[in-house]
């Protein structure tokens, strides 16, 4: 009975991942909008390398994906008012502890609108160890090509991406574990 009831959380959780409206994201004082020339061309499919991206981290320090390079990382897009987001901040933890001595770390990107003292205040309640880059502007669902929170995608160490997930991550995915397997014990570049 128990794994019938943990594939109907599943299922509906993933059946009610976050769906932003499909319009420009909210202008933030002092921002400038993106052009579309701004705008990645590039496919985010598995397979494909992974666009650039940048942003900021928690602590205002610059944050710069490509700097990531010779890591494996799960790089998870959230908010704290996403539902489904909450429900997968434990399975991103343990996956953190379980492989970070494999050259593996889950890197959360927070697309909230808020103050940052917000995403902190969170962070510190849901336990999160990992790295959290703030995107008010969300300029990684144009990245990503998603609108639906949460997103996830793993990139190798080369910065290919080896996964990608639409919607909330399921406790011990088979097919998430085989790829995290697979990218940290190719060796490191």
């Amino acid at each position: 009975m128990k794994p019938i009831a943990i594939v109907c959380v599943a299922l509906f959780m993933t059946a009610a991942a976050c769906r932003r409206a499909e319009s420009p994201p909210k202008r933030v004082a002092g921002s400038r909008a993106q052009k579309p020339s701004e705008l990645p061309v590039a496919p985010t499919r598995v397979g494909d390398a992974m666009p650039p991206y940048a942003a900021k981290t928690l602590d205002g320090k610059p944050f710069d994906l490509r700097s990531e390079r010779g890591k494996v990382v799960l790089l998870n897009v959230w908010a704290t008012w996403c539902g489904p987001c909450r429900f997968e901040i434990p399975e991103l933890q343990a996956m953190h502890d379980r492989y970070g001595k494999r050259g593996f770390e889950v890197i959360g990107v927070s697309v909230d609108e808020g103050e940052p003292a917000e995403v902190k205040t969170f962070v510190v309640e849901q336990k999160m160890t990992y790295p959290v880059a703030l995107d008010p502007e969300q300029k990684i669902a144009n990245v990503l090509q998603t609108v639906v929170l949460p997103t996830t995608v793993l990139i190798d160490r080369k910065g290919k991406i080896v996964w990608r997930q639409i919607g909330a991550l399921t406790p011990h995915d088979p097919k998430l574990e085989a790829a995290i397997e697979a990218a940290t014990a190719a060796p490191k570049t």
